[in-house]
């Protein structure tokens, strides 16, 4: 089992991990507990989730991001959204997990996520992927799956105002108010408790950002467990649960906020129950899992005297700079993190004048205080193989094909985030707050020992998550399959 708390990043884990006396102190009493490092910048949902389901960084998976532009098509696609609208992996370059257990008759995969891309991307191109769509208030798969329709009717979403567990606690876990500088609520809820779902302009939209967006999918895998009857018989079947309520809870208030606090609390005691549940329903010692994230997070950069910067920003800067050189114009098309790219009449002036634009640009977007490191994409991308540091970590992070024309890196405690869409916290750099995350391996074979209250002091490089995964199942690695 490949279970993802999305954005979940180790410095975070660390800070909580004395407070975790539940379903996590389990984990740790059999686990081995680890911090895994993320090979590249696109420390996103879209390229993490691929690259633990097939072990492949975005250079070779194809996954840049959540979204991109597609230059043939001249607009943005999400990562699992093909020409035609219709969900799925059309994008994704390799096989994953999915693939790879096909192999065998009668094997299953099924991976379940609040968010479609988290479902679908680590099992790459076979298996049963539910997610939740508030459209209907329910779960809906890419395959005709004869249980859900009922599992929706006699589970109806009802949610109820959240509420801390144990409010008096919170301000000496936090360290912090309730309404600490920075917090911005997320999905119609404002910086502070209580959150009615009620107040919001959509409460059934509103569920992606409270624990309980973490309970329906924990839910929702218990019963596939039972409905696709996952690990019944000595045939390897793969499940995949993604939490992606974590993420939304972590761009609204941070993570050190006593909201943060508060679902990590709760799922600590819904780990237990999930956990229990399994050792029921596939037998103590019959399951094996790998808990780890799809990315980590920045502290709040009001904590540390870092900044906030839009994607617009980085647009208008960049097209004010082309205009320069080459007259008022559209020259730029999309600049959402990590790429620029270039309109297509940009792309088709003479070269010596794109060349001094192409400049020209580089040393705009340098000039902001919050940007670390700009340049083309055509030095770093290719051939990642011959190279090392972090030369090697921008190559991962680009396709040569579909990435755009230059690149760039928030500084160290600088975050982006979108022009109508404030966030406490986010992601998505080359920053180790970014890149590290925690591995708890709960392998086949495990026997008890003291919970573990620290990490072990290696490193775990993230491309290897699939593979492990891949041996304990029996079956081959993603990379080794056909593509």
């Amino acid at each position: 089992m490949l279970f993802v708390i999305d954005q979940w990043p180790e410095w975070s884990f660390e800070d909580k991990r004395a407070a975790l006396d539940g379903g996590f102190d389990r984990l740790l009493r059999e686990g081995e507990w680890h911090v895994g490092r993320h090979p590249s910048a696109a420390t996103l949902t879209a390229p993490g989730h691929a690259l633990l389901g097939t072990g492949e960084p975005p250079a070779r998976s194809g996954i840049l991001a959540n979204e991109w532009w597609h230059r043939d098509l001249g607009r943005v696609l999400r990562a699992v959204e093909a020409e035609d609208g219709s969900i799925g992996a059309r994008w994704l370059r390799v096989p994953g997990l999915g693939d790879a257990v096909a192999m065998h008759d009668g094997a299953k995969a099924v991976g379940i996520s609040m968010k479609e891309r988290a479902a679908i991307l680590p099992l790459g191109h076979r298996g049963i992927a539910i997610w939740y769509d508030p459209k209907i208030a329910g779960m809906k798969s890419n395959s005709e799956i004869a249980w859900l329709a009922d599992y929706n009717r006699d589970h109806p979403i009802a949610p109820q105002p959240w509420t801390p567990l144990d409010a008096a606690r919170l301000p000496g876990l936090s360290g912090v108010a309730d309404d600490q500088p920075g917090e911005t609520g997320e999905k119609g809820f404002g910086a502070t408790f209580p959150h009615d779902p009620a107040k919001t302009r959509d409460p059934v939209d509103a569920v992606f950002a409270m624990p309980l967006g973490n309970e329906l999918v924990l839910d929702t895998a218990t019963a596939a467990i039972d409905r696709e009857h996952l690990g019944a018989d000595e045939v390897p079947d793969v499940l995949v649960i993604s939490l992606s309520a974590h993420d939304y809870i972590g761009h609204g208030w941070g993570h050190e906020s006593w909201e943060a606090w508060d679902a990590e609390l709760r799922l600590d005691q819904r780990i237990a129950t999930f956990v229990d549940d399994l050792d029921r329903k596939v037998g103590a010692g019959r399951w094996a899992m790998i808990v780890t994230s799809d990315h980590g997070a920045s502290p709040m950069p009001e904590r540390s005297q870092g900044g906030r910067l839009t994607h617009h920003q980085i647009q208008v800067a960049a097209n004010n700079a082309a205009s320069a050189v080459l007259g008022q114009g559209d020259w730029i098309d999309n600049a959402h993190y990590p790429s620029v790219y270039f309109s297509k009449a940009a792309l088709a002036q003479p070269k010596g004048e794109l060349a001094s634009a192409t400049k020209r640009v580089i040393n705009a977007l340098r000039s902001f205080p919050g940007i670390d490191r700009v340049d083309l994409v055509a030095n770093v991308a290719g051939h990642c193989e011959s190279r090392t540091g972090i030369t090697r970590t921008l190559c991962l992070t680009f396709d040569p094909e579909r990435s755009g024309d230059i690149f760039y890196m928030p500084a160290k405690g600088w975050i982006m985030e979108t022009e109508d869409e404030p966030v406490a916290t986010a992601h998505g750099s080359m920053n180790d707050y970014d890149r590290l995350v925690p591995v708890i391996l709960i392998p086949p074979g495990r026997h008890a020992h003291d919970p573990q209250t620290a990490p072990a002091t290696d490193e775990i490089d993230m491309v290897r998550i699939a593979p492990i995964l891949a041996g304990w199942l029996g079956v081959p690695a993603p990379s080794q399959l056909p593509r």
